[in-house]
């Protein structure tokens, strides 16, 4: 069950001090953001906002975390976003803006979090004239005893991490590189066979966009044939992009079955329209 509530505040109703908090996005004057581990003082503007069903699970809690969460602050006035602590950062990296109706003489809201990613610190500064809301799943709705919130931060911290330096060796050029080379031999040895295992896919995934140049038109249509006997969903970017290249490939000298093959591909994936000569 999706919920959603209106905040009066930011301040003293959400905890986000303690939280991971995703980079805003700035949208005609609104702000949202997404907040993980976030602790939540009950009031009764909050209580009364509730669905029963929400209520009945929450009654006897005395102690809430809401897992995940999107924010929005609608009509903001001013908003500036600055990160620091991170050993890429030479200085701090800070955006921001104020609007025409921004007004001195009214409040301006501040809190300190952690930013999900890159895991860094994050301030964020903002005045609103509008209206703040929370959503959430009710499922994402916890009660956590002080030791396993304690745990639980711990082990997102050490996630956050091994997930950047993660991010970081996958987007080398060497390490892509390298990894092509072993996926070029790996084709060789599949090639033959005419079709393509789980692991064929794993490592097309994993060395894309650079093994596209490195794929025939029938390495093409294999690719679309055995995900779907597999039942592995391909991205409309990777559709796009298998599209173009199925296109570059029909200047080249092929049967009659590979064009059919193609065309059967393009129009399977709407891409004919897209790509058409």
């Amino acid at each position: 069950m999706k919920i959603k509530i209106k905040l009066e505040s930011l301040e003293n109703i959400l905890n986000l001090s303690n939280s991971f908090c995703t980079i805003p996005i700035i949208m005609d004057k609104s702000m949202m953001f997404g907040a993980y581990g976030v602790d939540l003082n009950m009031s009764e503007y909050i209580w009364y906002q509730l669905p029963e069903e929400c209520k009945n699970k929450i009654y006897n809690y005395k102690e809430h975390t809401i897992k995940a969460m999107i924010i929005t602050l609608t009509n903001i006035s001013a908003y500036s976003v600055s990160l620091s602590e991170h050993e890429k950062f030479k200085e701090p990296i800070t955006m921001e803006e104020f609007y025409k109706d921004f007004s001195e003489n009214k409040k301006i809201e501040r809190f300190l979090c952690e930013c999900d990613f890159p895991y860094s610190n994050m301030s964020i500064y903002f005045q609103n004239l509008g209206e703040i809301y929370a959503e959430f799943e009710l499922e994402d709705w916890v009660c956590y005893e002080k030791e396993a919130k304690e745990e639980w931060k711990l082990k997102e911290i050490e996630r956050r991490k091994v997930r950047e330096i993660y991010k970081s060796e996958s987007i080398s050029l060497e390490k892509m590189e390298e990894e092509q080379e072993r996926f070029l031999i790996f084709i060789r040895n599949v090639y033959r066979t005419g079709k393509l295992s789980e692991e064929y896919f794993e490592r097309f995934f994993s060395t894309y966009p650079l093994i596209l140049r490195h794929l025939d038109a029938e390495e093409l249509v294999l690719i679309e044939k055995n995900a779907e006997e597999l039942g592995i969903e391909i991205s409309d970017n990777i559709k796009y992009d298998i599209g173009y290249s199925l296109t570059n490939t029909q200047t080249e000298i092929m049967t009659e079955e590979e064009k059919e093959a193609i065309e059967e591909i393009r129009k399977k994936w709407n891409l004919k329209k897209v790509y058409e000569d």
